[in-house]
């Protein structure tokens, strides 16, 4: 089951759960419960404008929502409408579709900024989407992303991934060395699990409600 089969996702209208169509209502429960359960308190009093990605009918509408305010203390702010669109618009389906096919689960369709250059103190870099550093992220310096954050090289500053409330993003370096991670509003500061030169590029990420630090090639 692909961890990102279900994602909080931020937009300008507010914060919304975003559903693979091919997932069924069981799956999607299951997903909702291991995404939220880690961090309930992170995502009590939280207001979800809807559900977007599979087009739901008027039970599982009905049951997802129940789910999210019941057992979670969240409320979905709009009503079921059979006429809302699958995605925010028909641009979406058309970008979506050359992605759609690949045989892999973690898949992430969004904006990127791509900055080649060295991120030196003092500087703050802030992106709607992802955030490609080519080159080093010195002491200081801060990264800002709604989505993941990727260095290809050495990350010594402050990385706040999932700035608007995803959890399922990431921060990977090829030199995994913060001050400082942020996902969503779990964070971490070295030493605990950081800053700890290794041999090998890792990836920071949102486990059980914690953030973890693990080898993003774990089998190589």
């Amino acid at each position: 089951m692909g961890e990102n089969a279900v994602v909080f996702k931020g937009t300008k209208e507010g914060l919304y759960i975003f559903i693979k169509e091919e997932m069924n209502l069981d799956n999607i429960k299951d997903n909702l419960n291991e995404k939220i359960k880690p961090a309930k308190r992170f995502f009590e009093g939280a207001k979800i404008v809807n559900f977007k990605g599979k087009r739901l009918t008027k039970e599982e509408f009905d049951e997802l929502k129940s789910l999210v305010e019941n057992d979670y203390g969240m409320s979905v702010l709009e009503e079921y409408s059979q006429d809302t669109d699958i995605l925010s618009d028909k641009e979406e389906i058309k970008e979506s579709a050359s992605y759609e096919k690949l045989p892999y689960d973690n898949v992430i369709q969004d904006k990127v900024l791509i900055v080649r250059a060295t991120v030196r103190s003092g500087q703050l870099i802030e992106f709607a989407g992802n955030i490609v550093i080519v080159g080093d992220v010195n002491p200081g310096a801060q990264i800002k992303a709604t989505g993941s954050i990727i260095v290809m090289g050495t990350m010594r500053g402050v990385a706040h991934a999932g700035s608007n409330g995803d959890y399922g993003a990431f921060v990977s370096a090829l030199n995994l060395l913060p001050a400082q991670i942020r996902i969503g509003d779990i964070i971490t500061r070295s030493p605990d699990g950081l800053g700890i030169r290794t041999s090998v590029p890792e990836m920071a990420v949102v486990k059980r409600g914690m953030i973890l630090v693990e080898p993003y090639l774990p089998n190589r």
